[in-house]
């Protein structure tokens, strides 16, 4: 299913990402600032001593945001910044805040705008409400009745501001969260997919082991039983069986390819010259598409080809498995194949192709046949 960084994961880690960022890009021009102006702030020692204890807390607060913090690192922030607006008549000169000149408060104010990205909105309003409602009593405070109010509406506009970082972060949030759910859709539809080719798959093999199987032994029935020796019969029978039963197995273990070849060579009616290596162990699945392909050109040599012997020849070559099967008979045209029939092209060439493998098939008529067969790993 899907990775656990979602589209909402991800979107929240870009908003803390960003809130670090914004403290940064707003509190180095602000401490550049403050530091020219407070030398004519009514407490200059004061004004130094938050700014340098603002500085500190701001870089770990930078730092905290990339690593994921608790809800603690956004409430110990808000109280410090609070605190911090709160001085505001020991730290400001009367005649900027009179003329709106605050060099805090648009630090303030972005620092509001990063707490609405990078927490929940209780939290995120909280905390604004917190530094901004400080800022606000504190100018009121250090501003006389008859002085300008442009301090004061800046930082009540402040408050209007979060507001709307707040809600463009939930518009921002419902996108990602869309997102997911067509995302999940998405994988669902893909996965129903993947089950219903797997089930059609495995129809098709299922169709190819009964037409390789117990369709072959009912045509050595049709064609004349008393010309077939019974035991060879009642093995075909045996063999047919345990291929059925192990077709829900398929799918997992492994299999040496070089005993199941050997045991449907010794079942094939006609002479044939078998070379392999000692062992080719393979995946199961992929080892009985290869014995489904073998057993089925044989067959088709048996009845089709008019030879009494034919080769099977097993290779290894670095990562790949290949299988030649080939005889000496009558060929046909690989180009005029009949549609009905089915053993060349899907009990033999689908097969394999269905495992990612390769299958080709070379005859001419008179010139005899050449199946080859080969799996890359």
């Amino acid at each position: 299913m899907r990775d656990t960084a979602s589209a909402v994961m991800h979107l929240c880690e870009l908003g803390r990402r960003y809130d670090a960022a914004m403290r940064i890009a707003t509190g180095l021009p602000t401490l550049v600032v403050a530091a020219l102006s407070v030398r004519t702030a009514p407490s200059p020692r004061t004004a130094y001593v938050l700014l340098s204890i603002a500085t500190l807390w701001s870089c770990v607060y930078i730092y905290a945001m990339r690593r994921q913090p608790g809800r603690w690192v956004t409430a110990a922030d808000a109280f410090l910044l609070a605190a911090l607006a709160a001085s505001i008549p020991w730290i400001m000169t009367l005649s900027r805040l009179e003329q709106g000149e605050s060099w805090l408060m648009p630090f303030l104010s972005f620092a509001c705008v990063g707490y609405q990205y990078s927490v929940g909105w209780r939290l995120g309003a909280l905390a604004a409400l917190l530094v901004l409602g400080s800022a606000v009593a504190g100018t009121v405070r250090a501003l006389p009745r008859q002085a300008s109010c442009d301090s004061l509406i800046t930082a009540v506009w402040s408050l209007a501001v979060a507001a709307l970082a707040r809600m463009l972060w939930t518009l921002m949030l419902r996108g990602a969260r869309i997102a997911d759910i067509a995302a999940a859709d998405a994988e669902l539809a893909q996965a129903e997919q993947a089950t219903e080719a797997a089930v059609r798959a495995a129809k098709r093999e299922h169709n190819r082991t009964l037409h390789d199987t117990a369709a072959t032994t009912l045509l050595w029935v049709g064609l004349g039983a008393h010309t077939i020796p019974t035991a060879l019969l009642a093995e075909q029978a045996h063999r047919d069986l345990d291929k059925l039963l192990s077709f829900e197995d398929a799918e997992t273990g492994e299999s040496d390819l070089v005993p199941q070849l050997r045991r449907i060579i010794e079942l094939t009616a006609i002479k044939v010259d078998f070379s392999h290596p000692v062992s080719v162990p393979l995946p199961r699945r992929i080892a009985m598409a290869l014995t489904g392909s073998t057993s089925e050109a044989l067959s088709n040599i048996v009845h089709h080809a008019d030879v009494s012997h034919c080769r099977v020849a097993v290779d290894i070559c670095d990562d790949t498995v290949r299988i030649s099967i080939t005889d000496q008979g009558r060929g046909f045209d690989t180009g005029h194949v009949p549609a009905s029939r089915h053993g060349v092209r899907k009990s033999i060439l689908q097969r394999i192709t269905d495992v990612g493998g390769q299958a080709e098939v070379s005859s001419r008529p008179g010139q005899g046949t050449t199946i080859r067969l080969e799996w890359r790993r």
